[in-house]
């Protein structure tokens, strides 16, 4: 294949910004392979008929994983390695981070399929942008075109579970091909690292991604990379979100096979107390019960039910509220908000298999000597509205000299 003299090593020059693998592997551009390199050829001069300018520049970025894509020609492949060794093709593990870094040093339309919803908490201003981003498509006689795109506004759980692909893919336990998706065979086992003292996975770990290495597919720990012993099958664990006034205060575990009460500070065990999260003297304090909804899992769903005085709500996708049964359990999904107060909020994290630590930000101080202790604090049955302070009347009599 001849050299392409659009492509330029330097982004500060370039008037676009292309994921290569993006474009090759989409299918709708035209030609019957999975893998394509003719489609970014013909993209390059579709942005310059976009641009009405035959010397527009781009600079090309690809993940690694293209230049060994079996789907591509052996003349493809060693096109785009010569590419890579002219300078004309950036090739990182992972390109996105790449890119987004090269459109925020730059004044570069980014060409892409990517919603890049991994990104949107570092970087606000992709959300809903609408003069950055253009996406290819096929025109006629297998011609590539391009218009221009306004990025997704995704919904919390839709970042967090595209975050979660993106540590997936990093330590090789997500499949893209065809849709495959994470690999659940080896994410859904309990490993066992041979050094003993193994924050991760040794006796006393608290466990996290193990990483998928080699030809072969060998399981090691990332810190030691000793490869790993496989314990059996773990049961599966969802995560969910606390959110109080709006913002993301706790995050915590339900497991499959035990139920899990959460409530201002629950009797039953185990249990997620919620009163260290809850502002003083807020009227959430009262009306939260000690135990307030009993939380399952269930062939991989979220199962609520309400065991509380006041009532739980549940917030349904299209924005309509119900009760939440009484001691029977419901399903709900990414899209519901459980209700246990106007401003206690319970939501379903988008991941699956990647949970962070702790919680967002810091947990409120401990109450000190004298606090009010909040295991025999009442739940309010009611509100009424308090009647108004009236003065004491004034004794009228004579003044002691």
């Amino acid at each position: 294949m001849p050299s392409r003299p659009r492509l330029t090593p330097d982004a500060s020059s370039a008037d676009f910004v292309v994921d290569v693998a993006n474009v090759v592997r989409e299918p709708s551009l035209g030609g019957s392979r999975g893998a394509d390199l003719g489609r970014f050829l013909a993209l390059l001069d579709g942005l310059a008929a976009f641009t009405g300018d035959d010397t527009t520049q781009v600079y090309a970025v690809c993940d690694r994983s293209l230049l060994t894509d079996g789907r591509l020609t052996r003349e493809e492949r060693r096109t785009l390695a010569g590419w890579h060794r002219a300078g004309l093709l950036a090739v990182w593990d992972v390109a996105d981070h790449r890119i987004i870094e090269a459109a925020e040093a730059t004044t570069a339309q980014v060409v892409t399929y990517d919603g890049f919803l991994d990104f949107h908490r570092r970087h606000p201003w992709l959300y809903g942008n609408r003069d950055r981003f253009v996406e290819p498509f096929a025109g006629p006689g297998g011609a590539v075109s391009v218009r221009r795109r306004i990025m997704p506004e995704p919904d919390e759980w839709q970042m967090s579970r595209k975050e979660e692909e993106s540590a997936l893919l990093a330590a090789g336990l997500y499949d893209r091909r065809d849709g495959a998706g994470p690999r659940t065979g080896l994410l859904l086992r309990r490993w066992r690292c041979p050094e003993p003292d193994c924050a991760a996975f040794g006796p006393a770990g608290h466990g996290t991604l193990p990483r998928r290495q080699g030809r072969n597919g060998r399981v090691v720990c990332p810190e030691h990379l000793s490869e790993l012993t496989d314990l059996g099958p773990r049961p599966r664990r969802l995560q969910l979100k606390l959110r109080v006034d709006g913002a993301v205060r706790h995050r915590f575990l339900v497991t499959e096979g035990q139920d899990l009460a959460v409530g201002r500070h629950p009797r039953r065990e185990p249990g997620v107390p919620l009163a260290p999260w809850l502002p003083q003297r807020s009227p959430a304090r009262v009306w939260i019960s000690r135990d307030h909804v009993l939380l399952r899992v269930c062939g991989g769903k979220l199962l609520v039910s309400d065991i509380s005085v006041n009532g739980t709500r549940l917030r349904l996708p299209d924005g309509r509220t119900e009760r939440a049964p009484r001691e029977t359990f419901r399903a709900v999904g990414h899209r519901h908000v459980v209700l246990l107060h106007d401003t206690v909020q319970l939501v379903l994290s988008g991941r699956s298999f990647l949970y962070e630590e702790g919680a967002e930000g810091e947990p409120p101080p401990r109450p000190g000597p004298g606090a009010a202790d909040e295991s025999r604090q009442p739940t309010m049955l009611a509100a009424p509205p308090l009647p108004p302070r009236s003065r004491p009347a004034r004794r009228r009599g004579r003044r002691r000299r």
